[in-house]
């Protein structure tokens, strides 16, 4: 395997949350991107060509897929553009990495013991846990109706009691070609192969942070194009009802070497400073260097 933990992740209208979503990701133990770019604009292509140069990013411009207009609402019953992504990531990657996270960039994966997600997941029995199921919590708008000048993972501390859902963690030796899997959430696996999936219930070192809604100004402009989610003030205090009950700083302690680590790529330091080496350690270790 190249990677040991990789994400596949689907984009669009995300250009102000990319840099800080993907510094972060590689700063808990992430090594590789799947990035389906329903976007398609230079200003996204720009601010990703030092990932690109640094071979962390495989970029998938996905507008148009297989001569097919994919980002429109998706019809009732249809395989969305999302699952079309994730198919494709499954297909024609699993050899290339140990783990893959099913993940949007509105959502961060966060260790709760210590500061590494890879050290959580070789913690766990690779030759039988199929996937794990990692609960998600959703966060609120924190009182902002403008969006803030800061981090999202500073400017949204406040989040809902209980998980209300879960995202995967997928083992390669496990996953399918995933083309009769229709879940945003979770991966599908081949059942010949056996395995356990490890229950949300059973997750209590790492979570996924959920920011929807963010403030008034930036739900009303966000991508919005599943017909279940209106774009209005009604049904921004829908989803937001019950997503500031609790008061969670625990990814304050990132925010600082997020801020270095863009500051330096977009300078154009080198991968390797950026890292502290770490990337590239974590190559040598596994001896693909």
């Amino acid at each position: 395997m190249t990677y040991h933990l990789a994400i596949a992740a689907i984009f669009k209208n995300e250009t102000p949350y990319l840099e800080e979503w993907l510094e972060y990701h590689l700063l808990v133990g992430f090594d590789h991107f799947y990035l389906y770019d329903n976007d398609g604009s230079n200003e996204v292509r720009e601010l990703l060509a030092p990932y690109f140069r640094a071979g962390i990013v495989s970029h998938h411009p996905f507008t148009w897929i297989n001569g097919t207009r994919h980002d429109r609402p998706t019809p009732f019953g249809g395989r969305d553009k999302n699952r079309i992504a994730f198919d494709h990531a499954a297909r024609h990657y699993h050899r290339e990495f140990d783990w893959i996270m099913k993940i949007d960039v509105d959502e961060f994966l966060v260790p709760i013991e210590g500061d590494s997600i890879a050290d959580i997941v070789d913690r766990r029995d690779a030759s039988r846990a199929k996937c794990i199921r990692v609960p998600r919590f959703n966060f609120g708008d924190n009182g902002h109706l403008k969006k803030p000048d800061g981090l999202v993972l500073e400017s949204y501390t406040k989040r809902e009691a209980e998980s209300s859902n879960h995202k995967d963690l997928g083992n390669s030796r496990f996953l399918s070609n995933n083309l009769r899997t229709n879940s945003a959430h979770s991966w599908g696996f081949r059942r010949i192969r056996g395995g356990v999936k490890i229950r949300e219930q059973d997750v209590a070192d790492m979570r996924v942070h959920h920011y929807y809604t963010k403030s008034l100004e930036e739900y009303l402009t966000r991508q919005n194009t599943m017909r279940s989610r209106v774009v209005s003030e009604e049904g921004f205090r829908e989803r937001n009802a019950g997503r500031n009950d609790v008061d969670d700083e625990s990814m304050l302690r990132f925010a600082s070497e997020i801020k270095h680590r863009i500051a330096m790529r977009r300078s154009g330091a080198d991968a390797s400073d950026i890292d502290g080496g770490e990337h590239r350690l974590r190559l040598l270790r596994r001896g693909l260097l």
